[in-house]
């Protein structure tokens, strides 16, 4: 199948890549389908970029390189994937990701979810800079 978004133009994927969200996102509960884009010039960035709005996407990041113990483990099913949205700015320093909400996906059906979790610990905008820190043991 193809699709062109605004930020990567012309895509070639598979619908087996697709990932269904049958409730849509926090605050874009109207965009059901998307993809989620490996691009070398961002990493450790990920995108999650909607098939149901052209220029829709949302920067998202392993929340475990910003908060060390954040792990998949944390969540019921084993084959999850776990991902954090993150809010960049034009001064990095001031990007966040929200840890308090994560995007949980199930890899065997491709369905995801994005949850709120009840930790007080946990912020919907944690500094991106934690991204530096080296993880103490």
């Amino acid at each position: 199948m193809k699709w062109n978004n605004v930020q990567f133009g012309d895509m070639d994927f598979e619908e087996k890549h697709v990932v269904y969200f049958p409730e849509g996102i926090i605050g874009f509960e109207e965009y059901r389908k998307f993809l989620i884009v490996n691009d070398e010039s961002s990493e450790p960035f990920r995108w999650l970029v909607s098939l149901d709005d052209r220029e829709l996407s949302f920067p998202v990041i392993d929340p475990a390189l910003v908060q060390h113990d954040f792990t998949g483990a944390n969540f019921p099913r084993q084959d999850v994937s776990v991902l954090s949205v993150v809010a960049i700015k034009s001064d990095l320093a001031q990007s966040t990701v929200n840890l308090k909400s994560p995007i949980v996906i199930n890899n065997a059906d491709r369905t995801g979810k994005q949850i709120v979790l009840e930790n007080d610990h946990l912020n919907v905008r944690t500094p991106l800079a934690r991204l530096a820190e080296p993880i103490l043991e």
